[in-house]
């Protein structure tokens, strides 16, 4: 990620201190104010705060009580596809932000004399739309359709179906967090390159191998080989 070139307001950025000490508390690498590796422009790409594990990548924007706190949703919604939860933080009064909170999927950091309440949001594991895909940028989708197809031509809705129908759930949400979370750094080393190699090639070996020997297919798709199971639903 690269550092956003939106203005940061004030009141914003006292909120994202007391964020940022509550996921390094949480074993999490913080980056705030920073851009995703997207083609679009500042209004999708720049992210308030990107919070990032192991086993976890989670997007946060930041609402203080003097911003318009609806605008978030849509911001957030436009971002969801890549991330495994997203949230968004405001210091506006628990009960406000409980009225107004339009989307189940988006969590709520409630934030108040220097401390941070969770209300947790779904895990996103659904299929990343086509939409999502499209705003990458054009050297994304034509390497990653090439590292799966052998082919990266074509415009960019055209290789975002490719990549689409090609590939499962939780292996394009993967490849999708390393590319919208690198530096940019297209001629020295790409994320896609290194999953070419750990993912997409061993899985097309072993689709080969059962095609040889006749196997049924259980999906059409040569590089979906097991679902992920959905998450139950608490709500």
């Amino acid at each position: 990620m690269i550092p956003s070139a939106k203005k940061l307001g004030r009141y914003e950025r006292q909120l994202l201190g007391i964020l940022i000490s509550y996921f390094e508390s949480k074993g999490f690498r913080v980056y705030p104010h920073v851009q995703l590796n997207i083609s679009w422009g500042n209004i999708i790409s720049d992210v308030d705060l990107v919070a990032m594990r192991e086993d976890m990548l989670v997007g946060v924007e930041v609402k203080s009580r003097r911003d318009k706190f609806q605008h978030a949703f849509q911001q957030i919604d436009n971002i969801r596809d890549f991330f495994d939860r997203v949230y968004i933080a405001s210091d506006n009064p628990l009960q406000f932000l409980e009225k107004n909170w339009e989307d189940r999927r988006v969590g709520l950091f409630f934030i108040k004399d220097g401390k941070v309440s969770e209300r947790e949001g779904e895990l996103l594991l659904a299929k990343p739309r086509h939409s999502a895909l499209l705003t990458l940028r054009k050297i994304c989708l034509s390497r990653l359709a090439k590292a799966i197809k052998g082919k990266g031509t074509g415009n960019k809705s055209k290789l975002a179906d490719d990549i689409s129908m090609e590939m499962s759930e939780e292996h394009l949400k993967l490849i999708l967090k390393s590319i919208v979370t690198c530096e940019r750094t297209c001629e020295t080393i790409c994320p896609i390159w290194d999953f070419e190699s750990r993912l997409i090639t061993p899985l097309r070996n072993i689709q080969m191998v059962l095609e040889r020997y006749d196997t049924p297919k259980k999906t059409p798709s040569p590089l979906i080989l097991a679902e992920m199971p959905e998450e139950e639903n608490h709500w």
